[in-house]
């Protein structure tokens, strides 16, 4: 019988991935080995005390100027291009208001929702129009599932606008990458993987900038 222990299974393609030991953070990540999905091993991940205390960290209040620009960037490049002032959910939204005041501002109707701060759970009840991730994909333990939830509340045309910082190819980039290091940091992307996130979805990949934005939408591609 082989002693050989079985691999994981990715949470996003059900493919099989490999072992890859991080020895600066002492952790070990699942690397999919079709669709490039980097997960950290479910014993390193936060418990939700300590990743709530990671986010009471956060200073992303309008008061931020840098923090602001950012998120205007992104209503700029991955929300008003493929869809017009409608219901919006802001998913994953933190303690502060900057995102959801600037959907208002730009006419949107917004609710929101974090299982941390506002954690009312009756917007799943609701459809959108768009919906909004920013700053959330690198925190979830299971993405297809939640992807699954998101993609149902969505009205046909509607998007999923996501913003979450793209895997480098290379393990070694990978090893000496920044964002890696953030304890609630859990899940890192790549494109391919987005693609197979929408197909098992229902929806379709809009538009990527490659890096950092991805928009998926609800309903045929023409």
């Amino acid at each position: 019988m082989s002693s050989r222990r079985p691999s994981a299974e990715c949470v996003i393609c059900e493919n099989e991935t490999r072992p890859l030991r991080d020895e600066q953070l002492h952790i070990v990540h699942d690397v999919c080995t079709s669709c490039g999905f980097t997960r950290k091993k479910a014993r390193f991940h936060p418990e939700a005390e300590a990743e709530k205390a990671v986010y009471d960290r956060h200073e992303n209040t309008m008061e931020n100027e840098g923090y602001v620009r950012m998120l205007a960037d992104f209503l700029d490049r991955a929300v008003h291009p493929f869809q017009t002032p409608s219901h919006a959910l802001e998913f994953g939204c933190g303690p502060g208001p900057v995102l959801f005041e600037l959907l208002l501002r730009r006419g949107f109707s917004v609710r929101r929702y974090d299982p941390f701060y506002y954690p009312d759970k009756t917007v799943f009840l609701d459809t959108y129009g768009a919906i909004t991730a920013t700053e959330v994909f690198e925190h979830l333990r299971f993405p297809l599932e939640e992807t699954k939830r998101l993609a149902s509340l969505l009205e046909q045309g509607g998007i999923l606008a996501v913003m979450t910082k793209f895997r480098p190819p290379a393990d070694e980039d990978f090893l000496d990458w920044w964002y890696r290091r953030d304890p609630s940091h859990i899940g890192f992307f790549t494109e391919d993987a987005f693609h197979v996130l929408a197909e098992k979805t229902g929806l379709f990949l809009r538009h990527t900038d490659h890096e950092m934005i991805v928009v998926m939408q609800k309903g045929d591609r023409s």
